[in-house]
């Protein structure tokens, strides 16, 4: 079983790539899919990045972080792909923990394991045991990117509407991209055991404040559910934010529906 570990990233943030990196592991490699919009970037990979045998790099013009997630996956060789980001942090034995969950249970193709912050305590809560994703997602469960792993071979990508550097959504990529998985037969499960530290601070967390980000979410809701229950969730989590955090509900009722009737 091998295992490469897809670190995007854009423009300066290459800088912080070696400090994701650890000394080389058997069966473990590191894809770093560098995305540039300006090519006077190129010219600030470290040279630890460009001389480790078991690091490939690979460049990409332009923004979008689904397009670059997307990049990375077409250039690994490995059996299971962990997603990755420039800020995150592993062990040694938490890669090999992935390698071994995959080879001791073939049938799944896609988990979705626990993170940290870097101070350990979780980004969220999490099922107590292993369980089918669609269970996880009916009792308040939601993916991010650099929880999820993967059997290289799938077929499946990142939606580039979705993620950060896109045009008008600027999240939601994971639920797109498991909503697909599931859609296409895959075998999805939620493994509660902790991977990788991370930053805290992530995007879902700027959604009373992020009119992009209540546009994304009305339109992630019309990708799971369809056109009339994307409106019906939009209304509650509109009159939820109310309830919980004394704000205006209509204009991020507004910014939902609008998310609803871009997608489609």
């Amino acid at each position: 079983m091998s295992l490469d570990v897809l670190i995007c990233t854009i423009d300066a943030g290459i800088r912080t790539v070696p400090a994701v990196l650890l000394p080389p592991i058997k069966n473990v490699s590191w894809i770093v899919s560098m995305q540039y919009t300006d090519r006077k970037f190129l010219n600030e990979v470290p040279d630890e990045l460009r001389n480790r045998p078991d690091v490939t790099l690979t460049f990409l013009e332009g923004r979008g972080l689904s397009a670059n997630r997307n990049n990375a996956i077409a250039r690994s060789c490995a059996d299971v792909l962990l997603i990755a980001d420039d800020d995150c942090r592993y062990t040694e034995e938490s890669l090999c923990r992935v390698m071994y969950f995959f080879e001791m249970n073939p049938s799944y193709d896609i988990v979705c394991f626990a993170a940290s912050g870097y101070d350990g305590v979780l980004l969220k809560k999490y099922p107590s045991q292993l369980t089918s994703f669609e269970t996880a997602f009916r009792n308040g469960y939601y993916p991010a990117s650099v929880e999820m792993a993967m059997r290289r071979g799938l077929g499946i990508y990142f939606d580039t509407r979705f993620g950060l550097g896109s045009q008008f959504l600027c999240a939601g990529e994971e639920d797109v991209l498991i909503k697909d998985a599931l859609r296409a037969g895959c075998n999805v499960v939620v493994n509660p055991v902790v991977i990788v530290r991370t930053d805290r601070n992530t995007t879902g967390r700027q959604f009373l404040s992020n009119k992009q980000l209540q546009l994304t979410k009305g339109a992630v809701f019309r990708y799971l559910f369809g056109t009339a229950d994307a409106v019906w969730r939009s209304v509650k989590e509109a009159v939820s934010c109310s309830v919980r955090h004394q704000v205006n509900p209509i204009p991020i009722l507004y910014n939902m529906l609008r998310g609803i009737w871009i997608l489609r």
